[in-house]
């Protein structure tokens, strides 16, 4: 393994996330490349270097049929930075920008759901003999979110007894300590466990920017696979849980604050002290792609015919766990929304 990255000259970035930073570049070859590398003190949270080793080790161990369904990876280094170096694929976009922009019609959009169902279901999805890790990261993940509120100046009033979008919740603790002592998180312990791709939504997700004339929604690939949190392995609904977070919609209106949210001032009408509501803003014109399209409902179909029913406690517990993942590295309106969120799965989670 290398100590760090061949030369190389950034020519445009793509994403400044949280823990890392995406962009192609150019290396001393004069080939271009994208690197994802670590952002060290400038992190928003402690997962950024051991994720990018888990996404390296991830892509170098695929099987020779998956090999077309990830970019190659051509180098990985870990010194002084963490990163690794993948091919560039020219001309593509991710699936998120050709949803905003609504480049597909529904029928495109339902081919590229079930060519990824297939992929996903059948190629990723394989059996894991390894030890179970996702329970003891949700467990850590919520406590992290709790301390995380109750020092916060603002938000510390949403860990008590609240009511969100008329849903009445008991205290964050009370709610954890249920969580916690009941028989959902063994059941997720003791399910079969799957490879999964980890952190499974449309922008981690490329295809064509144009269409080449034939087969347009088959030509999808996967990037940037493991959670930022470095989950691999684990139930299967994992997958589609964090599909659907950003399928619907609600994940790009939550990180552009393209939201409603009442409770929070002291004038919101109708309300009273503890009582929140909080809902995606369907009116923006940016949410169009999500509004017009259904980018979820073929990709859910077919996770049912392969598993069965979704269990609907262990559902809202993973869209808790997403949530409050986020808690803790986020702040605004999208901080209020997260926690709002957080708070409403977890009832539901336990009803």
């Amino acid at each position: 393994m290398l100590q760090k990255p061949d030369p190389a000259q950034e020519q445009h970035l793509l994403r400044d996330g949280y823990w890392d930073r995406t962009a192609i570049i150019k290396a001393s070859d004069g080939s271009l490349r994208v690197r994802k590398i670590s952002k060290g003190s400038d992190s928003a949270g402690p997962w950024g270097r051991d994720n990018l080793r888990a996404e390296a080790r991830y892509l170098t161990n695929l099987e020779e049929p998956l090999v077309d369904f990830f970019p190659t990876l051509i180098q990985h280094w870990d010194g002084a930075s963490t990163g690794y170096d993948m091919a560039y694929m020219e001309g593509y976009v991710d699936v998120g920008q050709v949803a905003r922009n609504q480049l597909f019609s529904q029928a495109q959009a339902d081919a590229m759901q079930r060519y990824l169902g297939s992929r996903l279901l059948q190629q990723v999805h394989v059996s894991s003999d390894s030890t179970p890790c996702l329970v003891a990261n949700i467990k850590s993940t919520f406590n992290k979110a709790l301390g995380c509120l109750q020092a916060h100046p603002q938000l510390h009033c949403l860990v008590h007894s609240i009511s969100v979008n008329g849903l009445p919740v008991n205290t964050l603790e009370q709610q954890l300590s249920n969580i916690f002592s009941g028989a959902l998180l063994p059941r997720m312990n003791a399910s079969p466990q799957v490879r999964l791709h980890g952190d499974l939504f449309l922008e981690n997700m490329l295809l064509p920017a144009v269409d080449p004339g034939v087969n347009w929604p088959q030509l999808l690939v996967l990037i940037d696979p493991i959670s930022v949190a470095g989950i691999g392995t684990g139930h299967p609904l994992f997958d589609l849980g964090k599909y659907e977070s950003y399928a619907t919609g609600e994940l790009p209106a939550m990180r552009q604050e393209r939201l409603r949210l009442e409770g929070f001032e002291e004038s919101t009408n109708n309300l009273q002290p503890g009582q929140y509501r909080w809902a995606i803003d369907w009116q923006d014109n940016a949410l169009a792609g999500f509004k017009n399209i259904n980018w979820h409902n073929q990709l859910r179909q077919l996770y049912v015919q392969h598993y069965g029913p979704i269990d609907r406690a262990m559902y809202e517990l993973l869209q808790a766990y997403y949530a409050a993942a986020m808690v803790v590295c986020t702040t605004g309106k999208e901080q209020q929304a997260r926690t709002l969120k957080m708070r409403s799965s977890l009832q539901l989670a336990l009803t």
